[in-house]
């Protein structure tokens, strides 16, 4: 039977990184990882593998799983996470306009009339959520933070990559989350924003 693994499947960890992830458990098992700490870990994936930032991250918590160190989508530095994914049959230009436009941003952000994409600016939605835009790159990502009425601050990151033409992937990433019940509750949420755009986009496909 497959394995998967920080949402990775043996084949999707085979492809980026040339090993699955029983490969993954023998060659750092090998190296004596098993008694090192995350920081440690990634060092040496580092160090000695031809890995990207988020590979290197993700070998090593789906390793640190396999010993039995985490639950499920809790790392060392990020707390609790979640990452939720879409491709839209979109220009990475419109899907930018989709996302920081006053009804994108009523979608995934929520009732705040005067919240503008832009570094530095701050919001206070009508659920109570409050943060600040922290990085704004225009056709590439926005990432804030995000704190609801009764609850600790946490970080949400989006995404947009090219995914072929006239597509783009949206990710959402949410991570220094408290709980898995907060966890949960976020991918719930941002799987029914990506879920709502890719209805909408079919929707207007079907009346062209």
């Amino acid at each position: 039977m497959a394995t998967r693994i920080e949402n990775a499947s043996d084949e999707a960890v085979r492809t980026a990184t040339g090993r699955d992830w029983a490969e993954w458990r023998r060659v750092l098992d090998d190296a004596g990882a098993a008694s090192w700490s995350h920081k440690e870990i990634v060092a040496h994936l580092k160090a000695t593998e031809d890995l990207s930032g988020w590979w290197q991250q993700t070998v090593t918590v789906g390793y640190e799983k396999m010993h039995g160190r985490r639950v499920v989508g809790q790392t060392a530095d990020a707390g609790f996470q979640v990452g939720v994914q879409c491709t839209l049959p979109l220009d990475v230009e419109p899907a930018w306009q989709l996302i920081t436009s006053p009804a994108g941003i009523s979608t995934w952000l929520g009732n705040e009339p005067s919240a503008t994409v832009e570094k530095g600016t701050r919001y206070l939605t009508s659920e109570g959520i409050e943060g600040e835009f922290r990085v704004v790159k225009p056709l590439d990502r926005v990432r804030l933070t995000w704190r609801p009425a009764s609850g600790t601050s946490s970080t949400l990151q989006i995404t947009l990559t090219e995914a072929g033409p006239g597509k783009t992937a949206v990710r959402f990433h949410h991570e220094k989350l408290s709980s898995t019940d907060e966890r949960e509750e976020m991918r719930k949420r941002w799987r029914g924003v990506l879920d709502l755009w890719a209805a909408e986009m079919t929707a207007e496909t079907a009346v062209e």
